[in-house]
């Protein structure tokens, strides 16, 4: 919270309204179909001019505005949100290559919601998405950018615009020695129209994509320059400390405002959904006046949930006759009356928390009948409609802009925060305001990646091959509880059997289904989703089986793998590179494995770990991954490197037990997360540029990881570890 306390103040005109205004130039929208809409293609991008996507975009459009400045420099307007997994520095590396400009010159801002920015008709960052879905539309309109800039050269000095190149930011005609700058074009590019089918760059003429560029925002953050939400300012700003019921859901009944009101420094006691704001002119006083406020808590249905009752409903569920089928191949049933052996496991993870530093915060403005933002979000479009709806306005009538997350992991899909920052801001109508919560409230009101429990069963024939596999999940839903109203009790919810249905292993008798037992504990993706869990429940049942073959846990999986070239890549390089079979362990050490497909992606580990005195250690990973093509490869790394690291601390240490209607743990004294010391020494990281369509990066890498993990703990103490977190299994 002291990092609210810096002394930073940015003037109010730092909207990206402003931003856009003053940019002048060269705009081009980018303007692509939606996968599966309809047939007919959209027109081409609209003309050029920074306010040009939005006026002419149309449902269904994907858009992402390119602007080059009169003094050469480049800005991406981008439609993503910025998290630390360096998203801005791969776009501005797939412009500065596709333009023909210097890296150094291409910067990159978020944008404010319009339709110019949408993906099927909502801004938002989620899903590794960020590359892979505006690679070829930042490709397609840097070449549209290109192209004007060539013609409004050569227009002006009356040549060939095949006879003009742009490098490095200039165009130069060769036969007669001219060059300019893009800069000094860009006014009349920009009264052009753009081509529909720009020529793209061979690949092979790149500078940046695929090579080694710095990110953009590792400098100011090493300076101590970058300004997270929580230290954004504006004049006569004041701050708003949320005082909330922890009990999931629930609210006050009534509050007393008066103790916080002789607090000095108070100034107002506004009431919030959940609870009250209080709002005051420094940090400290807000945070005082919110711990003196009276509230008396309003009953609620969850006030009996628990997690030994969940627990009970989930086991419960893994034997019900009845479940929401969700895929089935061949005969099950028959394939396990001729086995020649069965093979049974249950499985289950708790409940886990995204604890993010950054705990909530939104600063709003509300003047004139609108509503202005500065949130650290990544639906802002969602932001705004729940903005809207609290305070009873017009979307239209609120502006978001987005600010650096200190920490997102999916926490910020969820727009909980949103809705006390927008009323407090309305009661305070004219001054902005600053409203936060405080790390109690995040695990109190968090978000969490759901409880879920796993059955699998196998049957092997005599040669020790798999004939079927059926797997029940039971748990609840997290998609009743991060979007109401989107799933009905007997619907399926996909999150629950993440890629478990299109699994690379080939079963020739499959069956998949789920046990909805639900309760509402808040829920939301957690980074992976339910890859994190689903991905610890197949890899680790493969490896019971896998033994129950009497074979090699890295040659059974290739069996399984047969044919798949893609895969079996994945897999002996990870195996090659750990040493997996060759090398020679420690004397107490362990081999595991994982290996997953999700995001578009395939990724395996190989975990080398050991237990002393009942604690897990974690001595090395070798990580392998087949992402298509590697865009960004210093963030690529960091990506699988934090990935390792934060699915490793959620395997082996963290869970969110509930009673009496809320989380037990409430800051990090009860909340065990990874420590420095904990970490491995050495993470191994290698590629595999396949060629294959561009898939996720930010996330694949933590599901394998829950795996490989347990199946190194595992081999290493001689007994199957079955139930997350590892250090209860292990019994420490």
């Amino acid at each position: 919270m002291d990092r609210m306390n810096h002394d930073i103040t940015l003037a109010s005109d730092l909207s990206r309204r402003a931003i856009l205004a003053g940019m002048g130039g060269l705009a081009v929208a980018i303007a692509l179909p939606l996968p599966g809409r309809a047939q007919n293609a959209p027109p081409a991008p609209p003309p050029l001019g920074a306010a040009a996507a939005g006026a002419n975009a149309r449902a269904g459009m994907v858009t992402a505005h390119l602007v080059v400045k009169p003094d050469g420099k480049v800005v991406i307007v981008s439609p993503t949100t910025e998290m630390g997994q360096g998203t801005h520095t791969a776009h501005a590396a797939i412009i500065a290559d596709e333009v023909g400009v210097d890296f150094k010159d291409v910067s990159v801002e978020t944008a404010i919601p319009a339709d110019a920015y949408r993906w099927g008709g909502s801004m938002g960052s989620g899903g590794s998405q960020g590359v892979r879905r505006w690679n070829d539309h930042l490709r397609k309109g840097a070449a549209q950018a290109r192209a004007l800039l060539v013609q409004a050269a050569a227009d002006r000095w009356k040549v060939d615009p095949a006879s003009i190149g742009l490098e490095n930011g200039r165009l130069t005609h060769a036969p007669s020695k001219r060059s300019l700058g893009i800069g000094e074009v860009a006014a009349d590019a920009a009264k052009l129209t753009p081509p529909e089918s720009p020529v793209l760059r061979d690949p092979k003429t790149r500078r940046y994509v695929g090579k080694g560029v710095p990110r953009l925002d590792i400098p100011p953050k090493t300076r101590g320059e970058t300004i997270y939400s929580m230290d954004f300012r504006l004049p006569g700003m004041l701050y708003a400390c949320a005082r909330l019921n922890p009990v999931f859901h629930g609210d006050i009944a009534s509050f007393d405002a008066a103790p916080a009101l002789k607090v000095k420094g108070v100034k107002k006691v506004v009431k919030i959904q959940g609870g009250v704001a209080v709002v005051a002119d420094s940090v400290w006083a807000a945070m005082k006046g919110a711990d003196a406020v009276t509230v008396t808590m309003a009953p609620s249905p969850q006030d009996g949930i628990n997690s030994t009752d969940l627990a009970a409903a989930m086991r419960e569920g893994l034997g019900a006759e009845k479940a929401i089928p969700a895929t089935s191949t061949g005969d099950v049933a028959a394939a396990f009356k001729s086995a020649a052996k069965t093979v049974t496991a249950d499985y289950g993870v708790p409940y886990i928390c995204h604890s993010p530093m950054e705990v909530w915060n939104c600063t709003g403005l509300f003047k004139d009948g609108k509503l202005e933002l500065w949130a650290p979000t990544q639906v802002q479009d969602r932001s705004r409609r729940t903005a809207a709806g609290t305070i009873g306005i017009d979307a239209e009538a609120v502006t978001v802009n987005t600010l650096l997350l200190g920490g997102g992991f999916g926490r910020r899909l969820m727009d909980d925060g949103i809705p006390g920052a927008a009323q407090v801001a309305k009661d305070m109508a004219g001054t902005p305001v600053k409203f936060f919560w405080r790390r109690e409230d995040e695990f109190d009101r968090g978000y969490y990646r759901p409880a879920q429990m796993a059955r699998l069963t196998a049957s092997l024939d005599a040669k020790g091959e798999v004939t079927g596999m059926a797997i029940r999940i039971a748990g609840p839903s997290m998609r009743s509880e991060f979007t109401p109203g989107s799933i009905k009790e007997d619907d399926l919810d996909t999150s629950s059997v993440q890629d478990l249905s299109n699994l690379p292993y080939k079963f020739p008798n499959f069956k998949l289904d789920w046990a909805r037992r639900h309760v509402r504990v808040t829920a939301s993706p957690w980074r992976a989703v339910g890859a994190t869990h689903n991905a610890f429940f197949l890899e680790c049942f493969i490896d019971e089986l896998a033994a129950a073959a009497g074979k090699d846990p890295v040659a059974f999986r290739r069996q399984l793998l047969a044919g798949n070239k893609r895969a079996l890549a994945v897999i002996d390089l990870v195996a090659e590179k750990s040493g997996w079979g060759k090398k020679k362990l420690p004397a107490g050490h362990a081999q595991g494995i994982g290996f997953f497909a999700s995001f578009g992606s395939l990724s395996a580990h190989v975990v080398e770990a050991s237990v002393s005195d009942g604690q897990p250690k974690v001595h090395h990973v070798t990580t392998v991954l087949d992402c298509g093509d590697v865009v960004l490869p210093d963030g690529a790394r960091s990506q699988m490197e934090g990935g390792v690291i934060m699915a490793l601390s959620a395997g082996l240490y963290e869970a969110v037990t509930v009673k009496d209607g809320h989380a037990e743990q409430r800051n990090f004294d009860t909340y065990r997360l990874m420590r420095h010391s904990e970490a491995p020494p050495t993470i191994d990281v290698h590629f595999i540029n396949s060629g294959e369509a561009l898939g996720g990066v930010g996330e694949p890498g933590l599901p394998p990881t829950f795996p490989a993990v347990a199946n190194a703990l595992s081999a290493a103490v001689g007994k199957r570890l079955r139930h997350l977190p590892l250090v209860e299994a292990l019994g420490a």
